[in-house]
């Protein structure tokens, strides 16, 4: 969001680099309106798809929601739009996306499935993401996909970006793909090493 153009060509590189990509388009309330207008005509205008427009613009913002849809074509995803049942109410009652990205971090588990439990009434689609947490909290997230089908989009990827991984069992990366686990609760447990002292994390 704080270069357009910039961002244009980042795209336009991937989609030349690895021909048929297409791409989920996470503003993270960056774009104004017009510059999210301008993103989606210069991604197209090279030749690429952009199958998902997660939160351009900030989270009050629900007329420019709506106009992005209409205007683009493209499906919209309300990410920091959705707070609260109370929030899913408003967006989806004012046509402001297509999809509800459901993040338990936000909501707690009990709003998060209300959420997920009224989107699905009102006929849109659910996605699940996360903030920066490790496999422990992805899992309660995946689980809740396991339990309640009904979501299409999956970003659940935030504990690869961590530089170690305390979590034994539970679900693992298979490629693109997720692996469910087998055993009870959330299949994992956490292994503290001798030295956690060291990084002031305490046995």
């Amino acid at each position: 969001g704080k270069d357009v153009d910039a961002d244009i060509r980042r795209l336009e590189a991937l989609h030349r680099a690895l021909p048929g990509i297409s791409f989920i388009g996470d503003g993270n309330q960056g774009f104004s309106r017009a510059e999210c207008l301008a993103f989606a005509d210069g991604v197209r205008r090279f030749g690429g798809t952009l199958v998902l427009l997660e939160q351009p613009v900030v989270r009050d913002d629900l007329d420019s929601l709506v106009a992005i849809r209409r205007e683009t074509g493209i499906p919209v995803a309300a990410d920091e739009s959705v707070r609260s049942l109370e929030d899913a109410r408003k967006v989806i009652t004012q046509g402001a996306a297509d999809y509800i990205n459901i993040k338990i971090m936000k909501t707690g588990v009990l709003e998060a499935v209300e959420i997920a439990s009224f989107t699905l009434q009102a006929g849109l689609k659910l996605m699940v993401g996360g903030m920066l947490e490790s496999r422990i909290a992805m899992g309660c997230s995946f689980g809740l996909v396991l339990g309640m089908k009904g979501f299409e989009v999956l970003d659940l990827d935030t504990p690869l970006l961590l530089a170690s991984d305390p979590v034994q069992g539970g679900y693992c990366y298979d490629g693109p793909a997720l692996q469910p686990w087998h055993e009870p609760g959330l299949g994992c447990a956490v292994s503290i090493p001798a030295d956690a002292h060291t990084a002031g994390i305490k046995g």
